[in-house]
């Protein structure tokens, strides 16, 4: 069977829609064999700023990759595009349909699965008008950009009006998504003091709307009905359950899941529309399934049925999980209903024995695995007591004590366990975000050596528990917000890896093309579980792709990692060319100190480079005898008049090697100007005679061997003097000497020319 890396373009935040939907896809898969590759879109959800930028680089990202099929929740990105489909359409035209499932629009020419609203609304309207005979309700719709929202307020409108009641403005209100709207509805109870229930356009709302009824000791299902739309897993466990339309974005998920899955093998399309159902529970009214009846009924079976036991725990408890943590609950889930069974056998055999059916370090170890997202302690809850109520109908008759004991002692075994957990929670947030920032502050800390920063940033994804993590940088940052065009590179240049605890560097690697880094990232990990693949963003720019496997970092997690890598590279990118351009700078300076220490035309030190390396070789050589030298070039102008300054020039070329040449290695030998050179160098009157002798044999030879225009003359004058304090004040006198000896020699080459 093949296996496929299927896309899904997903919203990495903490709201239950985007996070239960990438649940469903995801447990689907996994449990088929495939991976999810989860496209972080990575908005800044407190804002929406730049929302299209972020989108397109996740659609980028998704059609550059080599994915089999990638799943576009084009109602989601609807909604964070302030409703505005239009540009919604634009970037779903990045995609490719054949290897694209989009979901809650028909949009032609792509494969979609939709989802039906209306049925599920309109039995929560009637059953609240019909049922419950409500003539004053209240509605609390999403935002006004998000379809699902006005076609819920639609159906609200519509049922209302159809049984000629009336829905003034005061009895609407909009709401947030993610429940942040308390004061919404204490404007909405303000308004209508006399409302008899809240019809809220998710469960987020409802919960909101339990607070704020709490707040004012109403109570929910006697005082004001709550119904809700979604049926989140805390839905049927809320006090009282909460009355909701079943649509859970986490069947949608699966549902996606299978039919990309078709999509990816080919075949025709079998699921097209999910449909919604009403729930009616405790918040309109209605009172609770008679749960503890079913459980008396167990009781009285021999055998004991610890099977239909152990999946009503787990159907209270668990919910959204894969099959591995599914499983593993599961064993736990079992180990204690067998301990409760033994518990309650030693108490039929005999009721004096002091028995415990639920202990602190039961609940505990039933808990101790993270299932945060998957898991409702209130739901155990919830079940539990109703066991022990039957365990109490049951002993009727009997010293029950012992029972309304146990029910004490889990009340209060649970509620210290929220607590803990809250606490937990609480602290192991704090410890994240501490690590995640810490990100920024190895980059901070170590910017000097870029590897080591690397390697500390992986080191970092490893402490937030991320089994697998890859870094790759683009060869150039690319602008994506205000950009005119937009376009991937194609290859992206490995940074480093993060394999089981194992941190190796890549900085040297050949780079990768962008349709091989899933291939890259995840073929050598063995396994097919999800990941997640996000932009590396600082600013309006992107500087690489970061591929992070699902383990241990919620999608929150992700986002928050993914924003601080993306600072801490920009920092490290910042510095690296801060440090090139200083390099640059460095060079450009030693090339105009060079320049003006020396001189153009033969390259030797010119009159100011002297000058300051005088006193250098002055300081190191006191003690000893130094010569002073001068020597003047013959017939400079004679050559520039009558063969031209270009001959002239290469004379003076051709003298400067020569007297590179003999001078000394430790002399320093400068072109003062025009056919002047003076050199100076620790040398006695006799050194400094044998190299005024070899200079001139030296100029002799070259007279012989080259074919030039020219003949090559030099007049040599010097003055030597021991180095002492006062040399350098002596140093006009010596000067003056070699001009004269200078000159002395050059009338004697003037009188030879003549003769």
């Amino acid at each position: 069977m093949s296996t496929y890396r299927i896309g899904l373009i997903a919203a990495h935040s903490h709201i239950d829609y985007p996070r239960s939907l990438r649940l469903g896809v995801q447990n689907t898969l996994e449990e088929a064999g495939h991976t999810l590759v989860s496209i972080a879109d990575l908005i800044p959800y407190h804002t929406l700023a730049n929302a299209e930028a972020y989108l397109r680089v996740a659609c980028e990202i998704a059609v550059r990759l080599d994915l089999d099929a990638t799943i576009v929740p084009v109602g989601c990105m609807t909604a964070n595009l302030s409703g505005n489909n239009q540009k919604a359409m634009g970037l779903l035209q990045i995609m490719d349909p054949r290897r694209t499932l989009v979901l809650e629009r028909e949009v032609e020419g792509f494969r979609c699965v939709t989802k039906n609203n209306e049925p599920g609304m309109r039995e929560c309207m009637r059953h609240l008008i019909e049922d419950c005979g409500f003539t004053k309700i209240a509605f609390v719709s999403g935002p006004e950009s998000s379809r699902g929202a006005r076609e819920r307020e639609t159906i609200y409108f519509e049922e209302m009006q159809s049984h000629g009641l009336d829905t003034p403005d005061r009895l609407f209100a909009r709401g947030d998504f993610g429940g942040d709207c308390a004061d919404v509805i204490r404007d909405l109870l303000d308004a209508n003091p006399d409302v008899e229930a809240i019809a809220c356009a998710c469960d987020l709302i409802a919960y909101t709307t339990y607070s704020v009824l709490h707040e004012r000791k109403l109570v929910v299902g006697v005082d004001v009905a709550v119904t809700g739309f979604d049926d989140n897993v805390r839905s049927a466990h809320m006090d009282p359950p909460l009355s909701t339309v079943h649509m859970t974005s986490y069947d949608y998920g699966c549902m996606a899941a299978r039919e990309a899955l078709r999509l990816c093998e080919g075949l025709e399309q079998e699921e097209r529309v999910i449909s919604s159902r009403f729930i009616a529970r405790g918040s309109c009214g209605e009172g609770s399934e008679n749960r503890a009846m079913r459980f008396r009924e167990l009781l009285r079976q021999k055998p004991f049925p610890a099977d239909e036991f152990v999946s009503i725990l787990m159907n209270s408890t668990i919910s959204m999980a894969g099959p591995r943590v599914t499983s593993d609950f599961r064993s736990h889930v079992k180990a204690f209903v067998s301990k409760v069974q033994a518990s309650y056998l030693a108490h039929l055999a005999d009721p004096q024995e002091e028995i415990s059916l639920f202990s602190s370090h039961d609940l505990s170890v039933l808990f101790e695995q993270d299932y945060s997202e998957f898991l409702s302690l209130e739901g155990f809850h919830t079940v539990a007591i109703t066991l022990l109520e039957a365990l109490l109908e049951e002993s009727k008759g009997e010293d029950a004590s012992w029972v309304i004991d146990q029910i004490s002692h889990l009340h209060l075994r649970v509620a210290r366990l929220l607590n803990s957990s809250v606490q937990t929670n609480s602290l192991n947030r704090d410890k994240r975000e501490w690590i995640i920032f810490h990100m920024v502050d190895d980059a901070l800390r170590e910017d000097a050596d870029p590897a080591k920063a690397y390697q500390l940033i992986l080191g970092e994804f490893e402490r937030l528990g991320v089994a697998s993590a890859d870094l790759y940088l683009l060869p150039e940052p690319m602008e994506f917000i205000g950009a005119r065009a937009f376009a991937l590179s194609d290859s992206v240049h490995p940074l480093g890896t993060l394999t089981r605890g194992n941190i190796q560097m890549l900085l040297d690697s050949e780079p990768i093309v962008l349709q091989k880094l899933l291939g890259h990232a995840l073929d050598g990990y063995g396994t097919t579980s999800s990941c997640t693949v996000g932009g590396v963003m600082a600013g309006n720019e992107l500087l690489g792709i970061a591929v992070l496997k699902d383990d241990g970092l919620n999608s929150h997690g992700q986002l928050m990692a993914l924003l601080n890598l993306g600072c801490a590279l920009k920092h490290l990118q910042m510095i690296a060319n801060e440090r090139e351009l200083n390099q640059l700078l460095n060079q450009h300076n030693l090339q105009l100190e060079q320049q003006s220490q020396h001189d153009e035309l033969t390259g030797l030190l010119n009159r100011r480079g002297i000058k300051l390396l005088l006193s250098h070789d002055v300081s190191k050589n006191e003690g000893r005898p130094a010569t002073v030298m001068y020597m003047d070039l013959d017939g400079l102008k004679y050559i520039n008049d009558t063969l031209g300054h270009d001959v002239g020039d290469e004379a003076i070329r051709e003298t400067a090697r020569i007297l590179t040449a003999c001078v000394p290695e430790h002399a320093l030998l400068a072109r003062l100007g025009g056919d002047e050179f003076c050199a100076f160098m620790v040398a006695d009157e006799a050194d400094a005679q044998a190299l005024a002798d070899r200079i001139a044999d030296a100029m002799e030879d070259y007279n012989k061997t080259h074919d030039v225009e020219f003949v090559l003359s030099i007049s040599v004058g010097w003055a030597t003097s021991q180095i002492d304090d006062g040399f350098m004040g002596r140093m006009p006198e010596l000067l003056i000497k070699a001009d004269e000896r200078l000159y002395q020699m050059k009338r004697g080459h003037k009188q030879a020319r003549r003769s």
